[in-house]
């Protein structure tokens, strides 16, 4: 392995372990919403904030963005907002509460 490739691997392998705590902790501390119209969807890491955006859009009112661009809240009326957003492509989706999932 040369100099330039082991580089690229770290500079990966940072974002990739970030992502990966964050989903711990999202597990650890998330449960299911008592509101069944709000949920934060955890979209894979490697997408782009405009590509989770989208996804979100298809999937509800987007109500919040996450401490992490791959963490996006929507609200959905007809209270099935984490169905919704599993099938717009988050791998899980939590409750939106809690410190952990949202900037504001």
């Amino acid at each position: 392995m040369t100099r330039k490739t082991g580089l690229k691997l770290v500079d990966a392998a940072v974002p990739a372990g970030l992502a990966l705590a964050s989903a711990v902790v999202l597990l650890a501390t998330g449960s299911r919403s008592p509101d069944a119209r709000e949920a934060a969807g955890v979209f894979p890491p490697w997408w782009s904030r405009s590509q989770v955006m989208q996804a979100a859009a298809r999937a509800g009112q987007v109500r919040d963005l996450g401490a992490a661009p791959f963490i996006i809240v929507i609200r959905d009326p007809d209270g099935q907002a984490a169905e919704k957003l599993r099938r717009a492509g988050a791998l899980f989706s939590v409750a939106p509460s809690g410190s952990a999932i949202c900037v504001s």
